[in-house]
């Protein structure tokens, strides 16, 4: 969907309607450049003169930006209470969550936008209620580099990283929700006319308009003190450091406030950041389209699936409850570590003391319960590296963790070098953009270099439990069970001599 944007300069008069207020600050072109050789750099915060929050007792604010427009609950309820458009939609295809109503929102603004914008009066359909975010979206980017929004050949730059799996899962979620809202929609006269209809005077809906938009809301939304997520109309230009020298607030009346950080000096022109949280390199670059070479500690997520051949399987995933997962942490001193909650309850076995019992409630409806050592651990399922602690077979449960998580990272490890050949292809064509082509191989280099170090400090970690005396036993056993199920092996070094 095209419609005309604005420039920034149109950004004041904005501003001033809306009583979004600067204090010692302007948006300009960003100074900072989180993508690489990036010469088309965004927009940022600029101070107009110095300023200092050294012994300050009230830090200086930089900006205000009213309640009622904030896109976020409150908000949305009041559009659907004044544009019988948005509540229509809302009613058709949203109330599931704040995101996809914000998301929805977003479209119905662009729609707004176009109407507002269309070179041919003839064509324009009376759609909408202008509002603030009907001139806004005008200021946003029509190209986001988030991965999402990336063309296949450059999505193929992930290949065995971290990202493969949750982009693709993302995309077919994003073609899945598209859809849906064309079912949904398709037979309201005014969606028909704007968004579907093949014949029309005006472009119909395309998948990638509705990628933009949550793009747009991924990129720019920030959580408030109660975990809604909220969009900030200026605010949400705001670039990101490691080491920022600003905060946001979210004040008793609602308003947003951009604050100085304390003992803080700015010369004149110094670019105000924040910080968008403490998130791995491939969270950074699927939400935002940057990687922070600042942050010291790296970390990727990996899914983490249960033992295939594993009676217990389904229960333990029902009884998990979330999505196993393991992080692994590179850390500034070239060590790695490693969190996953999962591979301990599925390293367990019966005979072990795990029990999974099916509890039926009053209402006659029934509840997994999981018992370890007889007692209820329904609830702590996430805390069995601590629940084995003191067990007589604690190094052996280890061992088995250990090895599982090898396993994983092995897998990860195997993916990364086998798609390296079709990378090799790729790369400096003009099919890939230089910036997207800097951060896809950054990504790989940074997982590829985690995972190895994780890979053999985990390794050493199995060869030294591998002398306690239980584990060797165990391994001994092992031996000499396989020899006995395999007699032929005997026999390889007489056939080798034959």
């Amino acid at each position: 969907m095209h419609f005309a944007p604005l420039p920034l300069s149109s950004l004041p008069a904005w501003c001033k309607l809306n009583n979004v207020d600067f204090l010692d600050t302007i948006v300009s072109s960003s100074k900072i450049c989180l993508q690489g050789e990036n010469t088309s750099l965004p927009n940022g915060i600029i101070t107009t003169k110095t300023l200092s929050s050294v012994d300050a007792h009230d830090l200086p604010t930089l900006l205000d930006i009213p309640s009622d427009i904030i896109l976020g609950k409150d908000f949305l309820l009041e559009m659907e209470r004044v544009d019988s458009h948005f509540k229509q939609l809302r009613e058709a295809v949203g109330g599931k969550s704040i995101r996809e109503d914000a998301k929805l929102f977003l479209l119905l603004q662009m729609t707004i936008a176009r109407n507002n914008t269309n070179v041919q009066p003839e064509t324009t359909l009376n759609i909408g209620v202008n509002n603030p975010w009907s001139e806004y979206i005008r200021f946003l980017p029509e190209k986001i580099p988030v991965p999402t929004m990336w063309t296949e050949e450059e999505k193929t730059l992930l290949s065995g990283t971290s990202l493969e799996n949750s982009l693709t899962n993302k995309m077919v979620a994003l073609s899945r929700d598209f859809e849906n809202l064309r079912e949904k929609t398709i037979q309201i006269p005014w969606c028909h006319s704007c968004w579907w209809k093949e014949d029309g005077p005006l472009q119909p809906l395309l998948l990638s308009d509705w990628i933009r938009v949550d793009a747009w809301y991924r990129s720019r939304s920030l959580e408030i003190e109660t975990g809604e997520e909220v969009m900030v109309p200026v605010l949400d230009m705001v670039n990101h450091s490691f080491t920022p020298n600003a905060h946001w607030e979210h004040t008793a009346n609602g308003n947003a406030l951009l604050v100085l950080a304390p003992d803080i000096l700015l010369d004149e022109g110094s670019e105000i950041t924040i910080s968008y949280g403490v998130k791995s390199d491939a969270e950074n670059l699927f939400n935002y389209g940057f990687i922070d070479s600042e942050v010291p500690l790296t970390s990727l997520i990996l899914d983490v699936e249960p033992i295939a051949t594993d009676p217990l399987r389904v229960a333990k995933a029902a009884a998990f409850g979330k999505r196993p997962s393991v992080r692994i942490f590179g850390h500034s001193n070239g060590e790695t570590s490693w969190d996953c909650p999962f591979v301990y309850l599925a390293c367990l076995n019966e005979e072990d003391g795990l029990e999974f019992k099916t509890v039926q409630k009053v209402d006659g409806s029934q509840s997994l319960k999981v018992f370890w050592q007889d007692v209820d651990v329904t609830e702590s399922t996430d805390q069995f590296e601590r629940l084995i602690s003191g067990h007589e077979r604690e190094d052996i449960l280890k061992f088995r963790a250990l090895n599982l998580m090898r396993d994983r990272i092995e897998l990860q490890l195997e993916r990364l070098q086998a798609s390296e050949e079709i990378v090799e292809t790729l790369l400096d064509g003009e099919m890939v953009d230089p910036n997207t082509q800097a951060n896809a191989l950054e990504l790989r280099q940074i997982e590829t270099d985690v995972l190895g170090v994780a890979y053999g400090a985990i390794n050493e970690e199995i060869s030294d439990l591998s002398k306690v005396s239980s584990i060797s036993q165990l391994l001994t056993s092992v031996q000499v069970d396989t020899k006995y199920d395999n007699p032929c092996a005997e026999s390889n070094e007489e056939d080798d001599f034959s």
